[in-house]
């Protein structure tokens, strides 16, 4: 769209439309009317989390929210790459960075990991998935991409659904076999791909023959080890530019 300008995104759910009115709260009202400073007609962009794009205008300001006017629809052209990137949960600041980095980057979907060196109790994810949606929903305004990557349920190793995707790549910094640069010649923009990234202490050998078994291919991500947030960005940033250059 070429109305994307300076122009603040903002996303909503779609029941926040009603007869081409729309009614923005809470986080949002405010970055509008405080940090903002916007008045009346004044235009934004709203995506809503169906990935539908709509030019609207602000009709009243009010307390405790913002109405908007639809103006007209927009053409939603940004495609996610297909990667789910596999995230081990590591520290809360760099997991944090991770999902942050991922969303800008353009990744389809963000599966977080529970593995034998995890630092973080799984209790914990439920409590603080609202706040991960807010970190992905702000890094998808500021990099005005128009669709949300999904943030799957915590899972583990045992249990991961592999019936989406064809390309499965485990990256283990032991690995000397095959390099990332290797693997990325069988891949394609047409390719669901599900990457692996481990934890601060990695994979452990065990984790890795259990994950040969249900197919993956074991990756090296060159001569230094990198932190577990460096590799997330490194493999995104790597399998976005192949895709991009293969379509």
């Amino acid at each position: 769209d070429n109305y994307g300008d300076n122009m603040q995104r903002y996303f909503i759910n779609k029941e926040n439309i009603k007869n081409k009115q729309i009614i923005i709260t809470g986080q949002d009202a405010h970055h509008i009317k405080v940090v903002m400073r916007m008045s009346l007609d004044d235009q934004v962009i709203i995506n809503t989390t169906e990935g539908d794009i709509y030019l609207a205008s602000i009709s009243q300001i009010n307390k405790s929210d913002v109405y908007l006017q639809i103006i007209n629809s927009l053409e939603n052209t940004f495609k996610p790459f297909n990667l789910t990137l596999g995230v081990s949960m590591i520290k809360k600041d760099n997991f944090e960075l991770v999902l942050q980095k991922v969303t800008e980057l353009g990744v389809k979907a963000i599966l977080p990991l529970t593995t034998e060196r995890s630092i973080i109790k799984i209790d914990d994810f439920s409590k603080k998935l609202n706040r991960y949606e807010t970190i992905i929903k702000e890094a998808s305004e500021q990099s005005e991409r128009t669709i949300l990557p999904k943030i799957h349920d915590l899972t583990n190793l045992d249990n991961l659904d592999l019936t989406n995707y064809n390309k499965l790549i485990v990256c283990y910094a032991r690995e000397n076999d095959e390099s990332l640069s290797n693997i990325l010649e069988d891949i394609f923009p047409t390719d669901n791909v599900l990457a692996l990234i481990g934890p601060e202490g990695g994979f452990s050998s065990k984790e890795i023959q259990k994950l040969k078994s249900k197919g993956f291919k074991t990756v090296s991500l060159g001569k230094t080890i990198l932190r577990a947030e460096t590799a997330a960005i490194y493999v995104t940033s790597i399998m976005k530019f192949i895709m991009e250059a293969k379509s």
